[in-house]
């Protein structure tokens, strides 16, 4: 598993993903989008697992409207999957105690932990909604 980006620098990991994302193979990936919030998705920051599709990627939280420009970053980088071809969109939710140890968890384990908690999202939300 590769892990890239810094958490809450959502410009910078943006750009160290788009990079990370050559040779993955989007209609087999899943696509997690990892928070500690529910129902709260104007103050939510997000993580990011991309599973499967010949390599795995991790970003820790710094997506989401959590971060100045956060927002945007998110909207951009789902616009990004969706036109790759990504078509598996999952929602994992666990509690803000848990996201930095979850994170650091070995990949096996993180992965299994996220995929029992995981629900299908409509990637369509997290674009950010023209002013």
């Amino acid at each position: 598993m590769e892990r890239l980006g810094l958490r809450s620098a959502p410009r910078v990991t943006l750009q160290a993903l788009k990079e990370a994302l050559k040779g993955v193979r989007f209609p087999e990936a899943k696509v997690y989008l990892i928070t500690d919030w529910q129902d709260q998705r104007d103050k939510a920051r997000y993580a990011l697992l991309i599973h499967g599709g010949k390599k795995d990627l991790l970003v820790p939280d710094a997506f989401g409207p959590a971060f100045p420009g956060g927002e945007e970053a998110l909207a951009e980088l789902v616009a990004l999957l969706l036109e790759r071809g990504a078509k598996r969109f999952y929602e994992a939710v666990v509690s803000p105690g848990e996201m930095s140890t979850l994170l650091s968890l070995p990949p096996e384990e993180l992965i299994a932990r996220v995929n029992a908690v995981a629900n299908p999202t409509d990637p369509h939300i997290y674009l950010k909604k023209a002013a």
